[in-house]
Order: structure tokens, then C-alpha cells, then sequence
């Protein structure tokens, strides 16, 4: 089974490795507002959402999250839509990496990240911050079953 700290750590890869973001955390939503926090922009930001859990129909361990991609423009005369364009395309780079990337062992482990809807954040928290949030589960099969159950020897 994939733990939550796995998880959340491919997130964090995911970051480090992407030549556009600059910062990435972890949290509930307290920790998006660039007042509470010191955010270096462009910003990748995953919380944990209300889950199914585990699916008795399909077997499939399910979790789901919002990731935000946002950013500041740069210049007086930057245009939002720019901004946006660009921090909607780094959530798609986020999904290729999570199940084609360097992670790419996640399909013979029965493992997907899939996004299911994006939404656009127009000016969030009102600090002329522009991007996007996609809602995505993460899904694992094959792990609820009493072969995984710790046994005392």
C-alpha cells in the first residue's frame, strides 16, 4: 500500500523536478494564504479532501485532493490569462509525471493519479494571485485483502 507520506512525497518530486515551480507545500487550506506563509510564486499547494476510502465494488483504494497551481505576474503588464495559461499546464505536466514519470513503477502497482475537473482561481485571497486547482484521486488497487494484514510471527 502506498502511504499518504508516499504520496505526498511523488507531489513534492514532482515539484522539485518541474523547471516552473518554485514552492510546494502540503496542508489544509490556513497554509494557501501568502500572508500566513511565506509562498515563492510560482506555487504548487496539495490538500487532502474529504475520500471514499476503499471501494468494496471496484477494489480500488481511493483518495482525493485539490492541487493548486498558482502564480503572480511578474510585471505591472502582465497579462492574467498568461499566467493562467501557464499554471494550468503545469497541473497537466503534474499528472504526466505522476503516472508516466520517473514514479512510472505506478502502473504495474495498480496506482493512478486522475484528474477529474479543473477550476481557474481568479485573484485569490485578493493578492493578484491567478491559476488554477484541480481535483484529483488517487487510486490503488489490490491492497484490502487479508494477505496484507500484519500477523504477529
Amino acid at each position: 500500500m502506498t502511504s499518504l507520506e508516499n504520496i505526498v512525497q511523488t507531489f513534492r518530486n514532482a515539484a522539485d523536478a518541474h523547471e516552473y515551480v518554485n514552492s510546494f507545500a502540503f496542508g489544509s487550506i490556513d497554509f494557501l494564504d501568502s500572508s500566513s506563509q511565506n509562498i515563492k510564486y510560482p506555487y504548487v499547494f496539495l490538500r487532502p479532501l474529504q475520500s471514499p476510502g476503499y471501494s468494496q465494488d471496484t477494489r480500488l483504494r481511493i483518495l482525493a485532493f485539490e492541487l493548486y497551481a498558482l502564480d503572480v505576474p511578474k510585471l505591472s503588464n502582465q497579462s492574467p490569462e498568461a499566467v493562467m495559461s501557464k499554471m494550468e499546464q503545469t497541473l497537466y505536466d503534474f499528472g504526466g509525471y505522476m503516472n508516466w514519470g520517473p514514479p512510472s513503477d505506478n502502473q504495474s502497482k495498480g496506482v493512478s493519479y486522475d484528474i477529474q475537473s479543473i477550476t481557474p482561481t481568479l485573484e485569490a485571497f485578493m493578492d493578484r494571485v491567478y491559476g488554477f486547482v484541480a481535483t484529483i484521486q488517487f487510486q490503488e488497487s489490490g491492497i484490502y485483502d487479508y494477505c496484507n494484514f500484519p500477523k504477529q510471527p
